[in-house]
């Protein structure tokens, strides 16, 4: 990350957390901490799309989410958060990652009662460690989110995003044979996103929702890749996945446009425990023509330890 982004996400960070804890002199603390298990299968994790460099894995993820939430006088909220996850791949263990994420939200409700309206910020910082150092990087996050309880079991929810990437090991330093611009992870991005849940007379839920995606994806494949050096913006040796031999795997952000489309249900197994099976769509399309896919199936078990 550049040193001027990086001293300003701190200060927007430390802000917000100055200004909540000035709100929250004396509001109502409630302290949460939970652990989640996560199995996963995507189809075409490269993001490739000839057929001939897709690949598809399975992988696990473990996530520790720990916080404080504040209820104010007014009954808004405020809530500073720390997460930290590790991802393991079964065979492309190139893409293996650790995480680290801290922020803090803010809540306001509009009115009293369960049906009330609310609107919420959250501000994130995120650091991405990977095996593979090409991957490696930060990520800073504002989400706005709107959310209405339309009875006692449907509930609407929308929201907009922002991200801005940056890439920990790219720059002339590590630049290789096919492109100095290298910084495949120096991005930004915007979407925008919609659903809807029910929830049945056991507590289980099912949910749906659409998310629109502005912005870019990294996509490997063989090289040479004439169409898709054509079209991006920055590449390099990815050692993620395997190549053959003498041959190289390259990896090609692209300005993209993403449809993502989910579905999902969760069941409460326990008093503090669920667990939920989701499935999501993910058609990406960039220039020339070249149109991705990847199909994601995951289970995962949260248990809320606090």
């Amino acid at each position: 990350m550049q040193p001027h982004l990086r001293r300003t996400t701190s200060l927007l960070l430390a802000i917000v957390a100055s200004f909540s804890l000035s709100r929250t002199a004396n509001a109502q603390a409630i302290d949460f901490l939970d652990v989640s298990l996560a199995a996963q299968h995507d189809d075409n994790i490269s993001r490739a799309f000839l057929s001939s460099d897709q690949h598809s894995d399975n992988s696990t993820h473990l996530a520790l989410s720990t916080g404080r939430l504040w209820q104010l006088e007014n009954l808004d909220t405020v809530s500073l958060f720390a997460d930290l996850g590790s991802h393991h791949f079964h065979s492309l263990d190139g893409l293996n990652n650790t995480s680290l994420s801290v922020g803090a939200s803010y809540q306001r409700k509009f009115g009293l009662g369960a049906f009330a309206p609310t609107l919420s910020a959250a501000m994130s910082w995120t650091l991405e460690d990977s095996r593979t150092d090409v991957r490696s990087r930060e990520l800073n996050g504002l989400d706005i989110n709107f959310r209405k309880r339309l009875s006692n079991a449907w509930d609407f929810s929308a929201g907009v995003s922002f991200e801005r990437s940056f890439g920990k090991h790219d720059g002339a330093k590590y630049s290789n044979i096919y492109s100095p611009s290298n910084d495949i992870f120096d991005f930004s991005q915007s979407s925008a996103f919609s659903g809807i849940s029910y929830t049945f007379a056991n507590y289980s839920t099912l949910d749906a929702s659409y998310n629109y995606v502005d912005g870019n994806t990294v996509s490997s494949a063989l090289a040479p890749n004439p169409a898709l050096l054509a079209i991006s913006r920055a590449l390099t040796i990815d050692t993620a996945f395997p190549a053959p031999l003498g041959r190289n795997i390259v990896s090609y952000t692209l300005e993209t446009k993403a449809h993502i489309w989910t579905l999902g249900w969760s069941y409460p197994v326990g008093r503090d425990t669920s667990i939920s099976a989701t499935y999501s769509r993910q058609d990406i399309a960039a220039r020339a023509g070249v149109d991705y896919s990847n199909n994601r199936i995951s289970l995962t078990l949260l248990h809320i330890l606090k």
